[in-house]
């Protein structure tokens, strides 16, 4: 047997290795934060530039490094200048003009993006005697700045260096400047094309898709002098805008095409939807990042609307058709990491979906299917710390943290019934706290990892848990609401009095929720009696309360806005500037800005009368997950899940398990391994579900029925005590869609690797034949000892030796997906 697939193991193992440990920028000298300086945003869509000047001494930008919060800054752009439009580097100013005279884009980043690494030997010229004397940063704010962070500083970090790069970098923009989408529409596309003039070529190895919520794919191709087309890229809009690397190998050259398209589904929206600055309208944009040779020089960097119709008639087949689903970037774009591995299939039979004829939000990919009874037997006998002695008592509420810990805050052998207060809502069995471990803490595989509570609530109600692994918790018999630190068994914070119902400022009459915001200011739903919201600052000084229990019916069939019957559950969109709250015996969400003010109700017929808990979950643009309840009016209203379109109030979808909801009391989301928990008075469980991807297999993290992913678990502890694990899984998952994730490894070479593996494949393929026909191995494997011709990887990589593929590395911020980017649409078009 020949020892050719030996070596083309190991040549392979080794080049993955080396590639991993190259990418890397060239030797930093400087770093450059390009900020927002201070400016105020005081209403939405607006587009604030800045401008900084560049280093005396030419420079070379290697590295491009977000510092921005995507709640708050929609999208930034680079432009290279001259001289910038506004002359006073102190200032800012709205930026319908950015440069004077010439300028350039140099970088573009939108949506959760990560940083961009430039090959080695690759640069942005910047300072000295090239054009670029100034940068302007220009940040589009879709929505104004809240009142507790009126002033931004969002911007960029470069990372410089004053050694004269080989290659120089720049963008080559394909753009649309004319469509109409009529509504309704399930597909709908956007062309452009024309022809390549420079005086040199260029060399691709990064591409960047941009259009606003329609879009669903962008594609842009080479077309040689021959007619052949090759990608240079297929972009979904909807994930992270980043800069993806080019997989072929492409080069550029002057007389050739460049052909893009733009595809749209418009499915939901009843109105014509043109390219436009607006958050209303669409853009087209594909940006090509190439490196070219110091001398060649490009006059005009852009292609602009269909010059060129011939070259659609002939557009590959596949241009307009979706990329596979990927529940990482799905996660990333929304602000998660992620940790999903892939199902081929389910051991467990899916149960059926109510999904609504009309009105669903378009582009939903997630659909929710009954899993399991998350606290089952088997689940704690497997846990890793000693499992419960007694059976759970009702489930009052369950919380998830941003590592997909569980909490479970349960009443033991306490029931609330008839005799549990009088009537002035006084609770009477004050002796007798309930003497269980009340709140449970699991990891994601339902293993109990920690256990705490005893003696020290009487009727647990409502939990949350902040960013910091803070467990937020209201007691209905207390009257009062508690803090525990995380990984701490007492409270530090405690608000009312301990059994002392009331309606002023220092007391609560059954509270039933917490809300915090990331400032640690929060909100509580004060509750069964009083029917109010009441804010309060990180230390627990009250700020103000809204809401009443007015009872009056308008003409809708509803009470007014801001009046509540029983506050029973509380969620915050922080992106969406939204506090939405379960008015439970109205059957209806409320949503209220920050300050109180109300923004929108939401009631369809199906959520009946009675509607117990919703949780916010930012994928998708914004998702609330709601539970009913029984009905008390011996209507046919069913038990049941919801998700609900926070943008427009839609209802998108209705779920179950297998056997149907009883008596749901309150519903949490895990975004980052795409589960939602629902919790139940009687019977007292835990039920879990997963929600689906777009082909209907299951999307987990990996440790539900036939995981594809391999041995070998590694992670960190949170500080209450729930493992993140990790997955390390032996074989690339790129195919299905999906990417684990490493902690312990940089995020940048996780992704650069796992996208660079198809064309290092072929790569090692074309090594080996050379290696084996250039006579370095005889026809056994064995090493030749006379010399052979010597072979350079990079020839295989490029045209030019030494260049290594686009790095990129995910990050970790929240995001707004609301949808505008005039200097993006406007950029051949200034006044």
């Amino acid at each position: 047997m020949s020892a050719l697939p030996s070596v083309m193991l190991v040549v392979l193992s080794l080049v993955t290795f080396a590639t991993a440990q190259s990418i890397a920028p060239s030797k930093v000298d400087s770093m450059m934060d390009l900020r927002m300086k201070n400016v105020s945003v005081n209403k939405d869509d607006q587009y604030i530039c800045t401008s900084y000047r560049m280093p005396v001494n030419e420079s070379y930008i290697v590295q491009f490094e977000p510092l921005a919060n995507a709640n708050t800054a929609h999208h930034i752009l680079l432009f290279g200048c001259s001289e910038p439009f506004n002359t006073q580097e102190e200032g800012a100013w709205s930026c319908r003009m950015i440069c004077r005279g010439e300028e350039q884009i140099l970088f573009a980043w939108a949506r959760n993006a990560p940083e961009l690494v430039l090959p080695p030997d690759v640069g942005f010229k910047v300072g000295g005697a090239s054009k670029v004397k100034h940068i302007v940063v220009q940040i589009h704010y879709a929505k104004a700045l809240p009142s507790f962070r009126p002033t931004d500083q969002s911007g960029i970090r470069l990372h410089l260096t004053q050694q004269r790069q080989r290659y120089e970098a720049g963008i080559f923009l394909l753009l649309a400047y004319s469509l109409t989408i009529p509504p309704n529409t399930k597909k709908v596309s956007a062309d452009i094309s024309c022809g390549f003039t420079a005086s040199g070529n260029i060399y691709p190895f990064g591409f960047r898709a941009h259009a606003h919520s329609l879009g669903r794919v962008i594609t842009g191709y080479h077309v040689n002098k021959a007619g052949q087309y090759k990608m240079i890229g297929k972009g979904n809009p909807q994930w992270p805008q980043s800069f993806y690397p080019v997989s072929n190998k492409v080069v550029i050259k002057p007389g050739d095409k460049l052909v893009g398209r733009c595809t749209y589904n418009s499915t939901g929206r009843m109105k014509t939807t043109v390219i436009g600055p607006t958050a209303g309208d669409e853009m087209c944009n594909f940006y090509i990042m190439y490196y070219k040779e110091v001398s060649t020089q490009i006059p005009f960097p852009q292609c602009v609307g269909n010059n060129v119709p011939s070259l659609i008639t002939n557009l590959p087949p596949g241009s307009d058709v979706q990329l596979p689903y990927n529940a990482t970037l799905e996660a990333a774009a929304h602000g998660h990491r992620s940790h999903m591995q892939g199902h081929e299939d389910s051991d467990v039979a899916p149960n059926t979906i109510d999904k609504p004829t009309d009105g669903s939000k378009p582009g939903l990919q997630h659909y929710v299917n009954f899993q399991s009874d998350f606290m089952s037997d088997k689940a704690m006998s497997s846990s890793s710390v000693s499992g419960l002695d007694y059976p759970i008592g009702q489930v009052g509420g369950v919380a998830t943290d941003n590592k997909g810990g569980v909490y479970v805050f349960h009443r033991g052998n306490r029931v609330w019934d008839g005799s549990s207060f009088n009537f002035q809502n006084v609770f009477q069995q004050q002796t007798s706290p309930i003497e269980q471990e009340t709140i449970i803490t699991y990891d994601k595989d339902s293993h109990i990892l920690r256990k705490f509570g005893k003696n020290i609530f009487y009727m647990p109600h409502g939990i949350t848990v902040d960013q910091n692994y803070n467990i937020w918790v209201t007691d209905v018999g207390l009257h009062q609401v508690m803090m525990f630190p995380a990984g701490s068994d007492q409270p530090n914070l405690t608000l009312g009095v301990k059994f002392q119902p009331g309606s002023d400022n220092s007391h609560f009459c059954k509270p039933t929720d917490v809300a915090v915001l990331s400032t640690g200011e929060f909100f509580v739903a004060d509750g069964y009696c009083n029917s109010r919201i009441m804010k309060f600052s990180k230390d627990g000084t009250f700020i103000k309360s809204f809401g009443n229990g007015l009872m009056t019916i308008q003409a809708d069939g509803f009470p007014p806005e801001g009046s509540f019957d029983i506050p029973h559950s509380l969620t915050v969109a922080e992106d969406k500037g939204l506090l939405c709250v379960a008015d439970r015996e109205n059957g209806r969400i409320q949503c209220f800005d920050f300050n109180g003010n109300f923004q929108k109700q939401i009631h369809p017929a199906e959520f009946g009368p009675r509607l117990f808990a919703i949780e916010y979950c930012p994928l998708h643009d914004g998702l609330l997950f709601a539970v009913n309840g029984p009905p008390l009016d011996n209507s046919q209203t069913t038990v049941r899940g919801f998700i609900i379109d926070i943008n427009t109030g839609t209802l998108s979808e209705t779920w179950n398990t297998q056997d149907g909801l009883k008596n749901p009391h309150d519903v949490a989301v895990d975004p980052h391994n795409l589960r939602v928990y629902v919790g139940e008075l009687n019977p007292n469980k835990v039920w879990r579900f997963d929600m689906m991807g777009e082909s209907g297999s299951i999307v987990t993290n990996g440790n539900g029925p036939k995981s594809t992913t391999a041995s070998g678990i590694t992670g960190t502890t949170s500080p209450s005590g729930v493992s993140d694990a990790t997955t390390d899984s032996s074989e690339p998952i790129v195919a299905k869609g999906t990417l684990n994730e490493d902690d312990t490894v940089l995020p940048a070479v996780i992704i650069g690797v796992l996208l660079v593996i198809p064309v290092v494949i072929i790569v090692i393929v074309v090594i080996v034949v050379r290696v084996y026909k250039n006579g370095k191995y005889d026809c056994c494997g064995r090493h030749r000892s006379y010399p052979s011709k010597k072979f350079n990887l990079g020839d295989l990589l490029s045209p030019h030796r030494g260049f290594n593929r686009l790095n990129t590395d995910e990050s970790d911020n929240e995001i707004d997906l609301s949808d505008s980017d005039q200097e993006e649409y406007s950029i051949t078009q200034k006044a």
